[in-house]
Protein backbone atom coordinates (compact mmCIF):
# COMPACT_ATOMS: atom_id res chain seq x y z
CA UNK A 1 0.00 0.00 0.00
CA UNK A 2 1.20 3.61 -0.61
CA UNK A 3 0.64 4.83 2.56
CA UNK A 4 3.16 1.92 3.91
CA UNK A 5 5.34 2.05 1.55
CA UNK A 6 5.82 5.79 2.32
CA UNK A 7 6.26 5.15 5.82
CA UNK A 8 8.77 2.76 5.71
CA UNK A 9 10.67 4.67 3.96
CA UNK A 10 10.80 7.48 6.18
CA UNK A 11 10.63 5.53 9.45
CA UNK A 12 11.67 1.97 9.05
CA UNK A 13 15.30 2.68 9.26
CA UNK A 14 16.18 2.80 12.50
CA UNK A 15 15.93 6.53 12.69
CA UNK A 16 16.18 7.66 16.17
CA UNK A 17 13.57 10.53 16.85
CA UNK A 18 13.65 12.03 20.05
CA UNK A 19 13.38 9.21 22.71
CA UNK A 20 11.84 6.54 20.84
CA UNK A 21 13.61 4.25 17.89
CA UNK A 22 11.21 3.61 14.44
CA UNK A 23 12.39 0.20 13.35
CA UNK A 24 10.96 -2.51 11.53
CA UNK A 25 8.52 -5.06 13.86
CA UNK A 26 8.87 -7.81 11.57
CA UNK A 27 12.95 -8.07 11.72
CA UNK A 28 13.05 -6.93 15.62
CA UNK A 29 14.29 -9.54 17.96
CA UNK A 30 14.51 -7.03 20.72
CA UNK A 31 10.67 -8.57 22.23
CA UNK A 32 9.95 -12.24 22.83
CA UNK A 33 6.89 -13.83 21.79
CA UNK A 34 6.46 -14.69 25.24
CA UNK A 35 6.19 -11.28 26.91
CA UNK A 36 3.23 -11.04 29.27
CA UNK A 37 0.18 -10.03 27.50
CA UNK A 38 -3.39 -9.11 28.94
CA UNK A 39 -6.05 -9.03 26.88
CA UNK A 40 -9.33 -7.21 28.08
CA UNK A 41 -12.99 -7.79 26.58
CA UNK A 42 -15.61 -5.31 27.71
CA UNK A 43 -19.50 -6.82 27.25
CA UNK A 44 -21.00 -3.39 26.96
CA UNK A 45 -24.60 -2.78 28.03
CA UNK A 46 -24.64 -4.39 31.25
CA UNK A 47 -24.67 -8.48 30.35
CA UNK A 48 -27.24 -10.94 32.33
CA UNK A 49 -24.99 -12.95 34.39
CA UNK A 50 -27.45 -15.27 35.54
CA UNK A 51 -28.83 -16.59 31.62
CA UNK A 52 -24.57 -16.79 31.15
CA UNK A 53 -23.81 -18.52 34.02
CA UNK A 54 -26.61 -20.54 34.83
CA UNK A 55 -27.40 -21.51 38.86
CA UNK A 56 -29.83 -24.39 37.76
CA UNK A 57 -29.09 -26.03 41.20
CA UNK A 58 -30.66 -23.00 42.58
CA UNK A 59 -34.47 -23.42 42.63
CA UNK A 60 -35.16 -19.34 43.08
CA UNK A 61 -33.67 -19.28 39.63
CA UNK A 62 -36.03 -20.89 37.86
CA UNK A 63 -39.20 -19.19 40.21
CA UNK A 64 -37.70 -15.91 39.20
CA UNK A 65 -37.80 -16.57 35.16
CA UNK A 66 -40.75 -18.20 34.14
CA UNK A 67 -39.92 -17.64 30.47
CA UNK A 68 -36.46 -16.86 30.29
CA UNK A 69 -34.52 -19.49 32.37
CA UNK A 70 -32.33 -21.55 30.74
CA UNK A 71 -33.48 -25.28 31.38
CA UNK A 72 -31.56 -27.56 33.91
CA UNK A 73 -28.66 -29.55 31.80
CA UNK A 74 -30.06 -33.13 30.36
CA UNK A 75 -33.65 -31.11 28.80
CA UNK A 76 -32.07 -31.24 25.03
CA UNK A 77 -30.11 -28.84 23.20
CA UNK A 78 -31.84 -25.77 24.28
CA UNK A 79 -30.39 -26.45 28.26
CA UNK A 80 -27.49 -25.59 30.28
CA UNK A 81 -23.73 -27.37 30.14
CA UNK A 82 -23.34 -28.87 32.97
CA UNK A 83 -20.04 -27.00 34.67
CA UNK A 84 -20.14 -29.03 38.41
CA UNK A 85 -23.86 -29.89 39.35
CA UNK A 86 -24.71 -26.81 40.29
CA UNK A 87 -23.99 -24.27 37.67
CA UNK A 88 -23.78 -24.57 33.63
CA UNK A 89 -23.20 -22.40 30.55
CA UNK A 90 -25.87 -20.93 28.57
CA UNK A 91 -26.18 -23.13 25.56
CA UNK A 92 -24.31 -20.78 23.30
CA UNK A 93 -21.36 -20.74 24.91
CA UNK A 94 -20.63 -24.07 24.11
CA UNK A 95 -16.98 -22.96 22.29
CA UNK A 96 -15.64 -22.22 25.92
CA UNK A 97 -16.18 -25.56 27.14
CA UNK A 98 -12.42 -27.06 25.87
CA UNK A 99 -11.08 -24.04 28.05
CA UNK A 100 -12.66 -25.31 30.83
CA UNK A 101 -11.98 -28.95 30.60
CA UNK A 102 -8.86 -27.99 29.79
CA UNK A 103 -8.47 -26.26 33.27
CA UNK A 104 -7.78 -22.92 32.19
CA UNK A 105 -11.35 -20.86 32.34
CA UNK A 106 -11.75 -19.13 35.48
CA UNK A 107 -15.62 -18.63 36.07
CA UNK A 108 -16.98 -16.19 38.38
CA UNK A 109 -20.61 -16.01 38.56
CA UNK A 110 -20.82 -13.08 41.04
CA UNK A 111 -18.49 -10.17 40.25
CA UNK A 112 -19.34 -6.59 41.00
CA UNK A 113 -18.34 -4.01 43.50
CA UNK A 114 -20.06 -2.28 46.79
CA UNK A 115 -22.69 0.40 46.21
CA UNK A 116 -22.10 -0.01 43.03
CA UNK A 117 -23.88 2.25 40.39
CA UNK A 118 -26.41 0.94 37.66
CA UNK A 119 -25.57 3.83 35.29
CA UNK A 120 -24.00 2.59 31.47
CA UNK A 121 -21.38 5.79 31.93
CA UNK A 122 -20.48 5.08 35.54
CA UNK A 123 -20.12 1.86 35.64
CA UNK A 124 -18.13 0.98 32.81
CA UNK A 125 -16.34 4.52 34.26
CA UNK A 126 -15.71 2.61 37.54
CA UNK A 127 -14.79 -0.80 36.94
CA UNK A 128 -12.34 0.66 34.03
CA UNK A 129 -10.62 2.85 36.33
CA UNK A 130 -9.75 0.00 38.95
CA UNK A 131 -11.32 2.65 41.25
CA UNK A 132 -14.91 4.00 41.92
CA UNK A 133 -14.15 7.95 41.88
CA UNK A 134 -14.05 9.99 38.83
CA UNK A 135 -11.28 11.79 36.94
CA UNK A 136 -9.00 9.17 37.49
CA UNK A 137 -6.74 7.22 35.01
CA UNK A 138 -7.71 3.83 33.98
CA UNK A 139 -6.28 0.73 35.62
CA UNK A 140 -4.02 -0.64 32.71
CA UNK A 141 -2.67 3.09 32.21
CA UNK A 142 -1.33 3.00 35.85
CA UNK A 143 -0.06 -0.10 35.12
CA UNK A 144 2.10 1.54 32.14
CA UNK A 145 2.81 4.10 34.12
CA UNK A 146 4.78 1.92 36.66
CA UNK A 147 5.97 -0.24 33.93
CA UNK A 148 7.08 2.69 31.46
CA UNK A 149 7.07 2.19 27.87
CA UNK A 150 9.25 0.13 26.55
CA UNK A 151 8.09 -1.59 22.65
CA UNK A 152 6.58 0.31 19.43
CA UNK A 153 3.09 -0.82 19.78
CA UNK A 154 2.96 -1.75 23.78
CA UNK A 155 -1.13 -1.45 24.25
CA UNK A 156 -4.20 -0.86 21.91
CA UNK A 157 -7.55 0.24 22.55
CA UNK A 158 -9.46 -1.48 19.40
CA UNK A 159 -12.81 0.62 18.91
CA UNK A 160 -13.93 3.99 18.06
CA UNK A 161 -12.84 6.02 21.13
CA UNK A 162 -9.64 4.94 23.48
CA UNK A 163 -11.17 2.91 26.54
CA UNK A 164 -11.40 4.39 29.88
CA UNK A 165 -9.03 1.36 31.02
CA UNK A 166 -6.38 2.80 28.69
CA UNK A 167 -6.50 6.62 29.21
CA UNK A 168 -4.21 8.13 31.54
CA UNK A 169 -0.60 9.59 30.67
CA UNK A 170 0.94 7.24 29.08
CA UNK A 171 -0.36 7.70 25.39
CA UNK A 172 -2.03 4.63 24.08
CA UNK A 173 -3.39 4.12 20.47
CA UNK A 174 -6.94 3.25 19.20
CA UNK A 175 -7.93 2.45 16.12
CA UNK A 176 -11.08 0.69 14.93
CA UNK A 177 -8.82 -1.77 12.48
CA UNK A 178 -5.43 -1.61 11.99
CA UNK A 179 -5.91 -0.51 8.27
CA UNK A 180 -7.86 2.57 9.55
CA UNK A 181 -5.18 3.99 11.30
CA UNK A 182 -3.73 6.44 8.99
CA UNK A 183 -2.94 10.20 9.34
CA UNK A 184 -6.18 10.86 6.94
CA UNK A 185 -4.32 12.97 4.59
CA UNK A 186 -3.62 12.38 1.24
CA UNK A 187 -0.43 11.31 0.14
CA UNK A 188 1.76 14.00 -0.68
CA UNK A 189 0.09 15.76 2.47
CA UNK A 190 1.12 13.27 4.60
CA UNK A 191 4.84 13.36 3.29
CA UNK A 192 4.99 17.23 3.94
CA UNK A 193 3.58 16.81 7.41
CA UNK A 194 6.04 13.92 7.78
CA UNK A 195 9.35 15.65 6.69
CA UNK A 196 8.04 19.35 8.53
CA UNK A 197 7.18 17.17 12.02
CA UNK A 198 10.03 14.71 12.32
CA UNK A 199 12.89 17.19 13.14
CA UNK A 200 10.96 18.66 15.70
CA UNK A 201 10.34 15.48 17.23
CA UNK A 202 14.14 14.70 16.84
CA UNK A 203 14.33 17.83 19.51
CA UNK A 204 13.85 18.28 23.48
CA UNK A 205 10.85 20.43 23.88
CA UNK A 206 11.56 23.77 24.55
CA UNK A 207 10.46 25.07 26.95
CA UNK A 208 10.22 22.45 28.80
CA UNK A 209 6.70 22.52 30.04
CA UNK A 210 4.22 20.33 30.93
CA UNK A 211 2.46 20.88 28.24
CA UNK A 212 4.82 20.29 25.63
CA UNK A 213 6.21 17.23 27.13
CA UNK A 214 2.86 16.02 26.83
CA UNK A 215 2.85 16.74 23.06
CA UNK A 216 6.18 15.80 22.43
CA UNK A 217 5.52 12.56 24.24
CA UNK A 218 2.78 11.96 22.24
CA UNK A 219 3.56 12.52 18.96
CA UNK A 220 7.12 10.07 19.24
CA UNK A 221 4.69 7.22 20.15
CA UNK A 222 2.05 8.12 17.46
CA UNK A 223 4.53 8.05 14.85
CA UNK A 224 6.33 4.84 16.48
CA UNK A 225 3.12 3.09 15.97
CA UNK A 226 2.41 3.93 12.41
CA UNK A 227 5.51 2.92 11.92
CA UNK A 228 4.94 -0.22 13.09
CA UNK A 229 1.33 -0.55 11.86
CA UNK A 230 2.82 0.56 8.15
CA UNK A 231 4.76 -3.25 8.06
CA UNK A 232 1.40 -4.96 8.99
CA UNK A 233 -0.61 -6.30 6.02
CA UNK A 234 -3.83 -7.56 7.43
CA UNK A 235 -5.44 -8.95 3.67
CA UNK A 236 -2.89 -11.50 3.32
CA UNK A 237 -2.90 -12.96 7.15
CA UNK A 238 -4.11 -16.77 7.58
CA UNK A 239 -5.62 -17.56 11.12
CA UNK A 240 -4.08 -20.77 12.20
CA UNK A 241 -5.20 -24.37 13.21
CA UNK A 242 -8.54 -23.75 11.81
CA UNK A 243 -9.58 -21.09 14.17
CA UNK A 244 -13.04 -19.05 12.70
CA UNK A 245 -13.72 -15.98 13.63
CA UNK A 246 -16.54 -14.09 13.71
CA UNK A 247 -17.67 -11.50 11.80
CA UNK A 248 -17.91 -7.92 12.54
CA UNK A 249 -15.97 -5.51 14.60
CA UNK A 250 -15.45 -7.98 17.64
CA UNK A 251 -14.29 -10.67 15.29
CA UNK A 252 -11.57 -8.52 13.46
CA UNK A 253 -9.69 -7.07 16.56
CA UNK A 254 -9.78 -10.34 18.03
CA UNK A 255 -8.28 -11.77 14.69
CA UNK A 256 -5.97 -8.83 14.63
CA UNK A 257 -5.00 -8.92 17.90
CA UNK A 258 -3.69 -12.67 17.37
CA UNK A 259 -1.85 -11.20 14.24
CA UNK A 260 -0.04 -8.15 16.46
CA UNK A 261 0.96 -11.24 19.03
CA UNK A 262 2.41 -13.44 16.12
CA UNK A 263 4.15 -10.46 14.90
CA UNK A 264 6.43 -9.92 18.34
CA UNK A 265 5.94 -5.77 18.41
CA UNK A 266 5.92 -6.09 22.44
CA UNK A 267 1.74 -5.81 22.60
CA UNK A 268 1.28 -6.15 26.22
CA UNK A 269 -2.31 -4.67 26.77
CA UNK A 270 -5.56 -5.01 24.63
CA UNK A 271 -8.98 -3.42 24.72
CA UNK A 272 -11.70 -5.04 22.48
CA UNK A 273 -15.47 -4.33 22.61
CA UNK A 274 -18.92 -6.27 22.21
CA UNK A 275 -22.31 -4.99 23.02
CA UNK A 276 -25.68 -5.80 22.27
CA UNK A 277 -26.16 -6.70 25.95
CA UNK A 278 -28.86 -3.75 27.63
CA UNK A 279 -31.31 -6.91 27.04
CA UNK A 280 -34.56 -4.69 28.33
CA UNK A 281 -37.20 -7.27 26.01
CA UNK A 282 -37.15 -10.21 24.41
CA UNK A 283 -33.82 -11.51 26.10
CA UNK A 284 -35.00 -15.12 25.10
CA UNK A 285 -33.79 -18.35 27.19
CA UNK A 286 -31.31 -21.28 25.41
CA UNK A 287 -33.02 -20.48 22.10
CA UNK A 288 -30.27 -20.01 19.54
CA UNK A 289 -32.55 -17.16 17.90
CA UNK A 290 -32.81 -15.55 21.12
CA UNK A 291 -31.51 -11.81 21.22
CA UNK A 292 -29.00 -12.85 24.22
CA UNK A 293 -28.01 -16.01 22.68
CA UNK A 294 -26.89 -14.69 19.04
CA UNK A 295 -24.74 -12.46 21.42
CA UNK A 296 -22.82 -15.02 23.32
CA UNK A 297 -22.42 -17.14 20.51
CA UNK A 298 -20.42 -14.31 18.75
CA UNK A 299 -18.84 -13.47 22.31
CA UNK A 300 -17.54 -17.14 22.95
CA UNK A 301 -16.72 -18.32 19.31
CA UNK A 302 -14.61 -15.22 18.73
CA UNK A 303 -12.69 -16.17 21.89
CA UNK A 304 -12.15 -19.53 21.02
CA UNK A 305 -10.91 -18.79 17.94
CA UNK A 306 -8.39 -16.41 19.47
CA UNK A 307 -7.28 -19.45 21.41
CA UNK A 308 -7.05 -21.70 18.37
CA UNK A 309 -5.17 -19.42 15.91
CA UNK A 310 -2.35 -18.88 18.58
CA UNK A 311 -1.83 -22.45 19.35
CA UNK A 312 -0.39 -23.77 22.42
CA UNK A 313 2.97 -21.57 21.81
CA UNK A 314 1.32 -18.12 21.01
CA UNK A 315 -0.82 -18.22 24.15
CA UNK A 316 1.98 -18.94 26.34
CA UNK A 317 1.79 -15.85 29.05
CA UNK A 318 -1.55 -14.69 27.63
CA UNK A 319 -4.54 -13.89 29.55
CA UNK A 320 -7.77 -12.98 28.52
CA UNK A 321 -10.36 -11.36 30.31
CA UNK A 322 -13.59 -10.49 30.39
CA UNK A 323 -15.68 -8.08 32.07
CA UNK A 324 -19.06 -6.01 32.05
CA UNK A 325 -20.53 -2.92 33.99
CA UNK A 326 -23.14 -4.53 35.87
CA UNK A 327 -25.48 -8.02 35.78
CA UNK A 328 -29.55 -7.63 35.52
CA UNK A 329 -32.69 -7.87 38.10
CA UNK A 330 -33.06 -11.27 38.88
CA UNK A 331 -36.42 -11.20 38.28
CA UNK A 332 -37.39 -11.09 34.36
CA UNK A 333 -39.83 -8.02 34.06
CA UNK A 334 -43.44 -7.85 31.60
CA UNK A 335 -41.09 -7.29 28.63
CA UNK A 336 -39.21 -10.45 28.96
CA UNK A 337 -36.58 -9.73 29.62
CA UNK A 338 -34.47 -7.93 32.33
CA UNK A 339 -33.39 -4.10 33.70
CA UNK A 340 -29.95 -2.98 35.23
CA UNK A 341 -29.21 -4.78 38.18
CA UNK A 342 -25.82 -5.42 40.05
CA UNK A 343 -23.25 -8.35 39.82
CA UNK A 344 -22.55 -10.18 36.96
CA UNK A 345 -20.57 -13.17 35.51
CA UNK A 346 -16.97 -12.67 34.34
CA UNK A 347 -14.77 -14.67 32.23
CA UNK A 348 -10.68 -15.45 32.46
CA UNK A 349 -8.70 -17.65 30.51
CA UNK A 350 -4.99 -18.93 30.06
CA UNK A 351 -2.69 -21.45 30.18
CA UNK A 352 -1.37 -19.79 33.72
CA UNK A 353 -4.94 -19.18 35.21
CA UNK A 354 -6.65 -21.80 37.85
CA UNK A 355 -9.78 -22.76 36.26
CA UNK A 356 -13.14 -23.47 37.70
CA UNK A 357 -15.95 -21.97 39.62
CA UNK A 358 -14.79 -18.77 41.75
CA UNK A 359 -16.57 -17.21 44.84
CA UNK A 360 -19.22 -18.47 46.76
CA UNK A 361 -23.42 -18.21 45.63
CA UNK A 362 -24.76 -15.03 47.18
CA UNK A 363 -28.40 -16.64 46.85
CA UNK A 364 -31.54 -15.52 45.22
CA UNK A 365 -33.99 -15.67 48.00
CA UNK A 366 -35.39 -11.83 48.56
CA UNK A 367 -33.29 -11.56 51.80
CA UNK A 368 -29.89 -12.51 50.04
CA UNK A 369 -30.73 -10.31 46.97
CA UNK A 370 -29.69 -6.55 47.04
CA UNK A 371 -32.68 -4.36 47.78
CA UNK A 372 -34.49 -7.68 47.00
CA UNK A 373 -34.28 -7.57 43.24
CA UNK A 374 -30.24 -7.70 42.18
CA UNK A 375 -27.50 -10.50 42.70
CA UNK A 376 -25.44 -9.91 45.37
CA UNK A 377 -21.00 -10.41 44.52
CA UNK A 378 -19.00 -12.18 46.06
CA UNK A 379 -16.02 -11.47 44.47
CA UNK A 380 -14.62 -7.61 43.78
CA UNK A 381 -13.59 -6.89 40.77
CA UNK A 382 -10.60 -5.09 41.70
CA UNK A 383 -8.95 -8.57 43.60
CA UNK A 384 -9.07 -10.31 39.77
CA UNK A 385 -7.53 -7.10 38.49
CA UNK A 386 -4.89 -7.76 41.75
CA UNK A 387 -3.91 -10.99 40.67
CA UNK A 388 -3.48 -10.03 37.23
CA UNK A 389 -1.27 -7.23 38.26
CA UNK A 390 0.83 -9.36 40.86
CA UNK A 391 0.84 -12.87 39.46
CA UNK A 392 0.84 -12.31 35.69
CA UNK A 393 2.58 -8.72 35.10
CA UNK A 394 4.90 -9.14 38.05
CA UNK A 395 3.93 -6.05 40.29
CA UNK A 396 4.71 -6.17 44.00
CA UNK A 397 1.89 -6.25 46.59
CA UNK A 398 3.19 -2.46 48.01
CA UNK A 399 2.28 -0.92 44.67
CA UNK A 400 -1.25 -2.04 44.22
CA UNK A 401 -1.66 0.97 46.72
CA UNK A 402 -1.35 2.99 42.98
CA UNK A 403 -2.81 0.74 40.54
CA UNK A 404 -6.11 -0.05 42.82
CA UNK A 405 -6.19 2.75 44.92
CA UNK A 406 -8.45 2.72 47.84
CA UNK A 407 -9.45 -1.01 47.47
CA UNK A 408 -7.62 -3.67 50.46
CA UNK A 409 -6.41 -6.01 47.88
CA UNK A 410 -7.31 -10.05 48.96
CA UNK A 411 -5.37 -12.78 46.23
CA UNK A 412 -8.16 -15.09 44.99
CA UNK A 413 -5.48 -17.51 43.47
CA UNK A 414 -6.55 -16.72 40.63
CA UNK A 415 -2.62 -17.33 38.35
CA UNK A 416 -0.60 -20.16 38.75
Amino acid sequence: MKRRTLLKGLLGTGVAVGSCVFRNPLISTAQAATIPTLIVVFQRGGCDGLNTVVPFGDSDYYNLRPTIAIPEPGNGPLSAINLNGFFGLHPSLTALMPIYNAGQLAVFPAVQYPDASRSHFDGQQFIESGASQRDISGWLNRHLQIRGVNSNLQAVSFGSELAQALRGSVPVQSFSSIDSFTLGLAEQDETALINTVMPVYGQSPTPATDYRRLVHQYGNVLFNNLDTVANIDTSSYQPENGAMYPGGSYGRSLRETAQLIKMNVGLELVTINIGGWDTHSNQGNGDPGARQSRRLREFADGLSALRQDLGTAGMDNVIILSMTEFGRTCKENGSRGTDHGHASSWFMFGPNVNGGIHGTWPGLTEADMVRGRYLQHSVNYRDIMGDIMVNHFGHSSASLGSLLPGHQYSSLGLIS
